[in-house]
């Protein structure tokens, strides 16, 4: 049993929710990159079997591809950047409103993702 848990921070219901979004972004972030390095290595062969292609749409095709390569990182970092800000955010008491024990979003994003 967590540390959290025992002392009642993290919701049971919102860590239900947090499992489902904390599978989506996981989904997500690794699904678009794939698909963007896919698309990256279409484009790239579709320049060298055409063969003599001018230089101005291997300028175009070379700025796409590099466009969609820094795309695809900052979708891999995206659980990362949303860990990180969940870590900022304290959970307080909706009554009080007071920080519980020094508890964060990033406690109850951690619990989800070891469920």
């Amino acid at each position: 049993m967590n540390f959290f848990q025992i002392l009642g921070v993290c919701d049971p219901d919102f860590v239900a929710i947090l499992r489902i979004v904390r599978w989506v972004v996981n989904i997500i972030s690794f699904a678009i990159p794939i698909i963007l390095i896919v698309v990256c290595i279409l484009d790239i062969a579709k320049i060298v079997t055409a063969g003599n292609v001018d230089d101005k749409l291997k300028k175009e095709v070379t700025s796409k591809v590099v466009t969609r390569i820094v795309f695809a990182i900052i979708i891999l970092l995206v659980p990362t950047i949303v860990g990180l800000i969940f870590r900022l955010i304290p959970v307080k008491d909706s009554d009080k409103n007071v920080t519980l024990n020094g508890a964060t979003w990033g406690d109850c994003w951690k619990e989800a993702g070891e469920q």
